[in-house]
């Protein structure tokens, strides 16, 4: 990924929460948790997991809370946001932290049962080479759930987007982080990304089986969730 993009993700760090948290009016904690309820609903256990583009540690602990003797690694290429999110964790155990690059895993092949990804996948150079990077690390029958913004595609997903994504997200968000570039550059690339359903085909194309979708906050994210062929 690009170093200004790096550079832009360690800028916003300190306010990042507080902007997720207020443009969603907190529902993206709730989405979070949802993914989570959608990952584990038939009874599934992760032992071992991935929250890649981690963040500040929200999806992490989300998994935590709902499976607390999971293994989390947390894996962010802005070091600052690593930084934070080891202060959330508070020194419980079954963390750990690594500064990587999405795209280049250093982690063997089937190292993990299920990878988690929060609003990361759109700002990759290739979301193609994500997927696959997401399948070469899971073991068969593993799973991986996308939280993202995808294009909307229904009257009403369109306008609670254009409201949230087109409006939102740029003007709210350079208030609060006082760096606009920043938010602009979210909007765009929330705003350029493929539609849900592509998403889903490019999963299906690239070592996942059995892929389902769930709206969030009436089409504004989705969570897709796959198990590993």
């Amino acid at each position: 990924m690009s170093a200004n993009i790096q550079s832009m993700f360690g800028r916003i760090a300190g306010t990042y929460d507080q902007v997720n948290h207020t443009l969603s009016f907190n529902q993206d904690i709730q989405w979070r948790k949802a993914s989570v309820a959608q990952l584990t609903r038939d009874g599934y256990e992760p032992k071992k997991v991935l929250d890649l583009c981690a963040g500040t540690g929200d999806f992490a602990l989300a998994v935590k809370e709902k499976s607390p003797n999971a293994e989390v690694v947390l894996t962010d290429f802005a070091k600052p946001m690593l930084t934070l999110a080891k202060r959330k964790a508070n020194n419980q155990k079954g963390f750990c932290f690594v500064e990587a690059d999405a795209l280049k895993l250093p982690f063997q092949d089937m190292a993990f049962d299920t990878v988690v990804c929060g609003f990361g996948v759109r700002n990759l150079d290739s979301p193609e080479k994500g997927v696959k990077e997401i399948a070469r690390i899971l073991k068969p029958g593993g799973k991986a759930v996308i939280l993202e913004f995808f294009k909307p595609t229904g009257i009403f997903a369109r306008l609670a987007y254009t409201f949230y994504v087109g409006s939102l997200m740029p003007v709210r968000g350079a208030a609060i982080s006082k760096d606009k570039a920043a938010y602009d550059y979210l909007h765009q690339s929330a705003k350029n990304f493929i539609k849900v359903k592509d998403f889903k085909q490019l999963m299906e194309k690239n070592g996942f089986k059995d892929v389902s979708i769930e709206a969030r906050m009436l089409g504004v994210a989705y969570s897709v969730i796959g198990i590993r062929k």
